[in-house]
């Protein structure tokens, strides 16, 4: 009862009906990669849609999104893991405090991945935008993790979508 009145005046966001964080971790870089950090299974690297989260806040995913080998079938504070089993070389990840995370650039990739259902219920496109505005890089840097990583799913779809925006920045 507790958990709901302090989510109903704002002091915390409900992760499920016995998990919460403070509303103020969410505000920062460093609390958001905290918040994740703490919910994300151990040893595992944050991506995709979750790693926007951290870079940008908004509104918490649906799903915990990491690159891993592993299978995980239960639910976490509510939420189902995504297991992403791509390559993730050293210069696509990077840490912030104890949480280890997909690049901006590497995210925007990820999301740019996603199938065209789960991109729409995201904003993927706009998602993407804020990540290259926020973090300043250019659609060339994303083509370049593609091009590299030709046999990832969707990656023709991905890099038409960079080949696109490319005139825009």
């Amino acid at each position: 009862m507790i958990l709901h009145r302090l989510a109903f005046v704002g002091a915390v966001r409900k992760l499920d009906n016995a998990s919460a964080y403070r509303t103020e971790d969410a505000n920062t870089l460093y609390g958001r990669g905290a918040i994740i950090h703490s919910v994300a299974p151990y040893g595992t690297v944050c991506c995709a849609v979750t790693a926007a989260w951290v870079w940008l806040g908004g509104e918490f995913p649906k799903t915990i999104d990491i690159v891993s080998t592993s299978h995980f079938r239960t639910l976490t504070y509510g939420r189902k893991i995504r297991v992403f089993n791509r390559n993730a070389p050293q210069g696509h990840l990077t840490s912030i405090g104890d949480l280890h995370i997909t690049t901006p650039q590497r995210t925007a990739c990820d999301i740019a991945l996603l199938s065209e259902e789960e991109a729409g219920e995201i904003y993927a496109n706009e998602t993407v935008c804020a990540l290259m505005e926020t973090y300043g890089f250019r659609p060339t840097d994303c083509l370049d993790i593609l091009a590299a990583n030709r046999f990832w799913q969707n990656s023709p779809r991905a890099k038409q979508f960079f080949r696109i925006i490319e005139h825009c920045f």
